[in-house]
């Protein structure tokens, strides 16, 4: 058995290591699209999204003003935000749980698995897990709750841990409101802007060819923020990447700096009776789709609480158009705040597993990525946290 470790909730995790957070300040909006066709024209529209896990990787690795080269590993982004207006430290901010929903009137809720449907209800998960040896439990709202809504919003990372560790809410149960510290305000502003696609040979306007683009500005004290392990051999030192780098599309440009005070929710000490609950803090690719790749002798999932997948796309960051076109590809990813609940032999069993994988990426059984230097986790892709089901 792993010797417990006692948390020091957000210090700066990783000292002695090499380890860091690290901040993207974006210079203006940012726009990454979501990876979809798109032909510019009559009504055409671009869909931007929330960088990647990928867009933020690459603009660390960056040759100019980043770290000159790939890292070991690239854990983010993650949303962080300045403590107060002249403060020097951040505080991180996650998505809310998929488990935790909205009545009309009330209090929060945290839903609940079933031991079994008793109306014979299944899921849209269900065919998908029998093909890897599972039958899953049934997420459901607690009595009494008509008509709710999945709660969206931006938890922050020490009501994050409170939940992790079970003290926040136990399923079944309610919460209010105030006690998840949503962020208080949205992180992005939309800008809406018209744009003119043009014709790469010639670098002239193509005909008709006028679109509508979203664009995402973060708002005053927020910034993104990812955790890195350097590699000494391929890059320069952490201290020297002040940017500014490429980050997005249209060539918009962020400045690197340190993120003093952030760090990962502590994981419980413990895992009664082997039940351990995943939290997805980052978009996930896995070979499995929305299942996700285990690989511990005698872990069995139980329940899994999934939202609509996010189409991602992913290139390299050569400037090189052919090389850039070459290395596209698009996958679906599943959402950031996907909760799993997964059983294990025993208590011992549950803490090996989650000392291993909390705060990091679940291990890929193939490299999903064609790029043969990198994996998608290596990116950033599937970072999950740990903690404690009833």
């Amino acid at each position: 058995m792993n010797t417990p470790h006692v948390p020091t909730p957000f210090a700066d995790s990783g000292r002695g290591l090499g380890e860091r957070w690290l901040l993207l300040r974006p210079h203006d909006t940012v726009q990454v699209r979501d990876g979809r066709s798109f032909d510019a024209g009559t009504g055409g529209s671009a869909q931007t999204v929330r960088p990647w896990p990928s867009t933020v990787a690459g603009a660390l690795a960056s040759r100019d003003g980043g770290l000159g080269g790939e890292p070991e590993s690239v854990r983010g982004p993650v949303l962080a935000r300045r403590r107060g207006s002249q403060g020097r430290e951040w505080e991180p901010y996650f998505p809310v749980p998929a488990d935790l929903v909205h009545p009309p009137r009330g209090d929060v809720r945290r839903m609940s698995a079933l031991e079994r449907a008793e109306d014979g209800t299944r899921s849209d998960l269900d065919e998908e897990a029998a093909d890897h040896g599972a039958r899953l439990r049934t997420f459901a709202v607690p009595d009494g709750v008509d008509d709710p809504e999945t709660l969206s919003g931006w938890m922050s990372g020490r009501a994050l841990q409170d939940y992790l560790h079970g003290t926040l809410v136990a399923p079944g149960g309610r919460v209010a409101r105030r006690r998840l510290r949503l962020a208080p305000e949205e992180p992005f502003e939309p800008e809406t802007r018209v744009g003119l696609a043009l014709d790469r040979a010639t670098r002239t306007a193509r005909q008709g060819a006028l679109y509508q683009a979203t664009h995402l500005r973060l708002r005053e004290r927020w910034a993104f923020a990812a955790h890195v392990t350097p590699h000494p051999d391929r890059h320069r030192p952490l201290d020297e990447a002040t940017g500014p780098v490429r980050f997005g599309g249209m060539a918009r440009l962020a400045d690197i700096e340190p993120a003093p005070g952030m760090d990962w929710p502590e994981r419980p000490l413990s895992f009664p009776n082997g039940r351990l609950l995943v939290y997805a803090a980052t978009p996930a690719v896995w070979p499995g789709g929305w299942y996700p790749p285990i690989r511990s002798s005698g872990a069995a999932l139980v329940a899994a609480r999934v939202e609509e997948p996010l189409a991602v796309a992913t290139a390299s960051p050569s400037r090189n158009w052919a090389e850039f076109q070459n290395s596209r590809s698009l996958y679906y990813a599943v959402p950031p705040g996907a909760v799993y609940l997964l059983k294990f032999p025993n208590a011992d069993d549950a803490e090996r597993w989650a000392d291993q994988y909390h705060g990091r990426a679940l291990p890929l059984q193939e490299r999903v990525r064609r790029n043969r230097e990198i994996s998608l986790a290596t990116a950033g892709f599937g970072v999950i946290l740990t903690g404690v089901w009833s």
